[in-house]
């Protein structure tokens, strides 16, 4: 098995870069970019996964002092992308809604039309549905604060078990439940209001 502190490690680097040598940084980058990009490609729009993966690992070299070693590298860094993604929405929704109910297209909202009516599911084509659905998601997603959003992306989407959640948000477990019981049932409330069509308001 290799130490932690054998040439190469984490460890190892992070230990360069405290004794001053910077460009080591470079080394994590390149370990760990798929790590980070697959983080953020599940979490923010693909033309901002770029800009924000950058932003990640300038968080994560600023923070590097505080780094005790007590997770392993990948988890402490895989904690700040997805902080840094709950951020992004964080932002986005103090600069503008994402997405409006004008802005869902006409085969979207007749399928709307066909859930508020009680039309059977059956008797709609599955593909269009199943593209229908998506969009009301991602208008449900966009109406949620940062926070709710991150959650119910990891517990639901990415189906991650809440204690590994838990350890990304740098929340309890038990504030994992409790916020993601709420994020639920505001997400209802959402999709509740779009099939009445009444605009919900970020």
């Amino acid at each position: 098995m290799t130490s932690i502190d054998a040439p190469g490690s984490d460890q190892a680097i992070i230990e360069r870069i405290r004794n001053g040598e910077v460009n080591a940084f470079n080394e994590l980058i390149t370990r760990y970019r798929a790590l980070v990009f697959a983080i953020v490609l599940k979490h923010v729009p693909r033309n901002r996964a770029e800009e924000l993966a950058h932003d990640i690992f300038v968080e994560a070299y600023k923070a590097l002092p505080g780094y005790r070693g007590v997770a392993q590298f990948r988890n402490w860094l895989a904690g700040i992308a997805v902080r840094q993604c709950c951020s992004f929405w964080r932002r986005a929704g103090r600069e503008q809604a994402v997405c409006r109910l004008s802005d869902l297209s006409g085969a979207t909202q007749t399928w709307l039309d066909q859930a508020s009516q009680a039309v059977s599911r059956e008797t709609a084509e599955r593909q269009e549905q199943q593209r229908s659905a998506r969009e009301v998601l991602a208008y449900a997603l966009d109406r949620l604060s940062a926070e709710e959003r991150t959650l119910i992306t990891l517990l639901h989407l990415e189906e991650r078990p809440v204690r590994e959640a838990a350890g990304l948000l740098g929340l309890s477990a038990v504030n994992v439940k409790v916020r993601a019981h709420r994020a639920r049932a505001r997400m209802r409330r959402i999709i509740l209001k779009l099939l009445q069509h009444d605009e919900v308001q970020p």
